[in-house]
């Protein structure tokens, strides 16, 4: 892919695509960029800002872009922020960007530094079976009511078919999410588990123990999808225009258990800086905003958008368009699984051959809309 037309000129106005119209914090605009086919933000941002860490172009251009990165509209004019380090387009190298599926990231740079030794290929029997596990309340990813059991399962599933593997594949969902990587991955019950996000490993000492511990002590597969955390606070309560992560200071902020902390440590925010409450489910930390026992309910923004339409507060609950994170979605195996480097490397073969074919996108696209049908059906 050649990002050719990447134009230097400053631009002047974008058109917000999405029915959301998020705003997004000002910044200043260096140049824009006109989506071609094919795209994708991580390598549109390695083109432009030499970085496949796409959060600050994201960020200023989720007008345009609305709560789904993963899908950008060919012809938008993307504006690309001033920082220093945008790549011209006479330097740009005519070579295809890197596809982030298949280049190294920093993350994984990090997690293979901390990696404990695998058994040789000769000390492991060959792998038969493949066992997944999986929970529901994470629509339209996972859900056991959801077609095909979400769009998650539906990924992985077709990505082990492409990569022809001859092991028998299961997928069973256990409903408390912690208990995949504290105790059902460690002791062998399954093999594997999704979808889970990794923190920023290549920054341990910031991170919360649990994050550390995704970092250290499991494999992941590469992003099957990239998700949005936002915050999302009660109409008028102030929190839902907050400009700076300060303003979330001190409050009392709902994350359901075992969902990652990394977007909380990523702003500078520590546990301690803020009341957290875990409940079990996304419903809790509504029911928990709405009877103001919580300030803020910090969750994904395409699972939160199901929930608020199932309970009915759509005109109550505000997303805060200023303050977002973006975090990918992968499969986790332990590294004391004799068999984890080549359960991921099977699982990341496919997912390439899925993203190559156009069959990625169809899934996640036919995902997304029985749920958008869905969230219409409700309201």
């Amino acid at each position: 892919m050649k990002l050719s037309r990447f134009r230097n000129t400053v631009a002047v106005t974008c058109l917000a695509l999405s029915a959301g119209g998020h705003g997004a914090l000002a910044q200043e605009v260096c140049a824009t960029y006109t989506v071609q086919p094919g795209d994708m933000l991580a390598n549109i941002s390695f083109a432009t800002l030499g970085t496949h860490n796409f959060q600050r172009l994201y960020s200023a251009n989720r007008d345009v872009i609305g709560n789904n990165p993963n899908l950008i509209e060919v012809g938008v004019t993307l504006q690309i922020p001033c920082d220093g380090t945008q790549v011209s387009a006479d330097t740009q190298s005519a070579e295809p960007v890197v596809e982030p599926e298949t280049a190294a990231t920093e993350e994984e740079t990090a997690v293979q530094a901390v990696a404990a030794a695998v058994p040789s290929a000769e000390e492991v029997a060959p792998l038969e079976s493949i066992s997944f596990i999986t929970a529901d309340d994470y629509p339209p990813f996972t859900g056991e009511d959801l077609p095909g059991g979400g769009i998650m399962p539906q990924l992985v599933r077709t990505a082990l078919v492409r990569a022809n593997t001859k092991a028998d594949v299961s997928i069973a969902f256990v409903n408390d999410w912690g208990s995949h990587l504290d105790t059902l991955l460690p002791s062998g019950a399954f093999d594997a588990s999704f979808p889970w996000s990794l923190p920023e490993c290549d920054h341990l000492g910031a991170l919360s123990a649990a994050d550390a511990y995704r970092c250290t002590d499991f494999d992941h597969s590469e992003s099957f999808y990239e998700i949005v955390d936002g915050y999302f606070a009660l109409k008028g309560s102030g929190l839902e225009s907050a400009a700076s992560y300060d303003a979330f200071l001190g409050k009392r902020i709902c994350r359901p258990d075992g969902y990652s902390l990394s977007a909380l440590t990523s702003a500078g925010i520590s546990e301690t800086a803020v009341v957290l409450m875990r409940p079990k489910t996304v419903a809790e930390c509504f029911t928990a905003l709405m009877t103001g026992e919580v300030d803020l309910a910090h969750l994904e923004v395409q699972v939160a958008s199901d929930a608020i339409a199932k309970l009915g507060i759509k005109s109550e609950v505000i997303e805060n368009p200023n303050l977002a994170y973006i975090k990918t979605l992968r499969v986790f195996v332990h590294k004391s699984n004799p068999h984890s480097r080549e359960i991921i490397d099977t699982i990341n073969s496919g997912l390439a051959i899925m993203r190559q074919s156009g069959e990625w996108f169809e899934i996640v696209s036919d995902g997304l809309r029985q749920q958008a049908q869905e969230e219409a059906r409700t309201n």
